[in-house]
């Protein structure tokens, strides 16, 4: 009977190591999420591709009756997309007409443009009659939701749950409530920063507000629905990381950190975001690098001026393991004190 050797023993082992590890690494794999589109007017095949952050190929492998030979896409058209990105998808709701409404009126309350509230409801000109119901595209629930109050001393009504999606985790959070406007803006940035950084680790998302708002453990803020707190993001050595994790210059990724907050910054609808002042010389140093020009730092950052200037960053105690957030109030919410 033939005796393998100590060393051969020791080669077999580590191979089979090697093929549970790539097999395991291989199941870590993040699997896409399952979208339907609804074709509106002016979409194509590029921009459906581009705005999922998938090939066209894959669309019309998915698609393939919409996109036989011959065949246009029809506004209204449903289409399978299965993608890596979060995306905020638009679907129809319906707002009931009350008495002293106009069109002009009802199209500003809602968001949507006169032309395109016309066209999907087929008025001519401006007669509506109480207790008719107008349909419109909302990236929302039907039930809008309104910021009441302060950020620390408020209330939110008809609270809008942060869905699961690709590129982020809240595990097992209960209190991921925010106003519609705070949930588009959420996904909407994180899939910007997905694009630009598909191999990312995931985004780890704490807490928002309660379903009504209120008071919020162990919070001081988060009341009205505008305030959400995200973790930093580390280096690859330190992943996989699913929690608020104790942030340092050792193990943030700067560059990661940065873009992703940067996302939040370009919408002009962040009020303040509250980094601790040591992440904040870190930052400050990765965007001096990257030649951000003085007056942006300036106007952005607190260090090095002192943790009292003057900044869309500040600093507050306790913000070293996550940045926390503040959007202003939503356009129409006029019960909501910034």
């Amino acid at each position: 009977m033939l005796q393998r050797s100590p060393t051969g023993r020791f080669i077999i082992i580590f191979l089979a190591l090697c093929v549970a590890l790539a097999g395991s690494a291989e199941g870590k794999k993040r699997k896409p999420f399952y979208y339907e589109h609804t074709v509106e007017k002016g979409d194509n095949l590029y921009s459906i591709a581009r705005k999922y952050g998938v090939s066209m190929k894959r669309v019309k492998k998915w698609n393939k009756r919409a996109f036989r030979k011959g065949r246009r896409l029809k506004p209204g058209k449903k289409l399978k997309i299965y993608s890596k990105v979060p995306i905020r998808v638009k679907r129809k709701a319906y707002y009931i007409v009350k008495k002293g409404d106009s069109l002009k009126r009802i199209a500003r309350k809602l968001g949507v443009s006169l032309k395109e509230l016309r066209k999907i409801n087929r008025v001519k000109g401006r007669l509506i009659k109480p207790g008719q119901r107008l349909a419109y595209l909302v990236a929302a629930p039907e039930k809008l939701s309104e910021s009441v109050g302060s950020a620390s001393s408020g209330k939110l009504i008809n609270g809008e749950k942060l869905p699961t999606g690709p590129g982020y985790t809240y595990g097992r959070r209960p209190h991921i409530y925010g106003t519609n406007e705070t949930i588009t803006l959420l996904i909407e940035c994180m899939g910007r920063f997905r694009r630009k950084h598909p191999k990312a680790p995931n985004v780890v998302v704490g807490n928002l507000s309660r379903r009504k708002g209120g008071h919020l453990d162990p919070h001081k803020s988060h009341q009205s629905g505008r305030d959400f707190d995200m973790g930093y993001m580390h280096k690859k050595k330190f992943q996989p990381i699913n929690s608020m994790l104790s942030t340092t210059k050792k193990n943030m990724d700067p560059r990661l950190t940065w873009d992703l907050i940067w996302t939040f910054l370009e919408t002009g609808r962040v009020k303040y975001i509250f980094i601790d002042y040591k992440i904040q010389k870190v930052l400050y140093e990765h965007c001096k690098k990257r030649n951000f020009t003085k007056r942006y730092l300036k106007k952005t950052f607190q260090y090095p001026r002192g943790k009292g200037a003057d900044a869309e960053i500040k600093h507050v105690k306790s913000h070293h393991h996550h940045f926390h957030l503040r959007f202003f109030c939503p356009k129409g919410d006029k019960r909501c004190v910034d």
